[in-house]
């Protein structure tokens, strides 16, 4: 990143303290710029600005399609979309961000936190493979079959972390995020049958 360039950060917070506060530090970094500070969701999508960086609070997000939480968003893969922490969230649902932020760091540990987030983006983005892992297809053809996180997490073995983990990858691959996208995409590349999902 160059000196002259700065990450546009929309700031997503109802606490006027905490969002002037956040604005505040991370502006003490050379690297970031706080172009929009909104109290919910709806004012931030009634305009229409580009960022690089959303901070959000996870508490405003309506929790029945938290596994779709980039989808409140632009459709840009490399938007960072990190939680406001400052309180308890469940790991499932902070699962679905990129990365944490916690309102007790201070600006310069903010500003690194954000750097490192970024990197790991752009980095997953430059080294993805269309391709699915053998995992990764076990677990879309249990997303196609109607099964939850908790019961793929169940027939698979591993933890609801590892299941919405390889949900995030299989979704980021196929640039599909709706489970009956995603059912179809299972079907048309012969990875699960119709009569399978009868």
């Amino acid at each position: 990143m160059s000196p002259a360039h700065k990450n546009k950060i929309a700031i997503i917070e109802p606490s006027p303290v905490i969002r002037q506060g956040m604005k505040t530090l991370l502006e003490e970094s050379s690297a970031f710029v706080v172009t929009g500070i909104y109290n919910d969701l709806q004012s931030f999508q009634k305009e229409n600005k580009s960022f690089d960086i959303i901070l959000i609070n996870p508490a405003i997000i309506n929790f029945h399609k938290q596994f779709a939480v980039r989808d409140l968003f632009s459709d840009d893969s490399e938007i960072v979309i990190a939680a406001i922490l400052y309180g308890y969230v469940d790991r499932e649902t902070l699962a679905g961000f990129d990365g944490v932020l916690n309102i007790y760091d201070d600006g310069i540990k903010m500003g690194k936190k954000l750097q490192h987030i970024a990197r790991t983006i752009v980095k997953q983005d430059r080294n993805d493979n269309i391709d699915l892992s053998d995992r990764e297809k076990e677990i879309l053809v249990s997303v196609a079959k109607g099964l939850t996180n908790k019961e793929i997490a169940d027939k698979h073995f591993i933890s609801i972390h590892t299941v919405i983990s390889h949900r995030k990858n299989i979704a980021r691959k196929t640039g599909i995020k709706t489970v009956s996208g995603l059912t179809i995409y299972a079907v048309f590349n012969n990875l699960v049958s119709q009569d399978d999902l009868q």
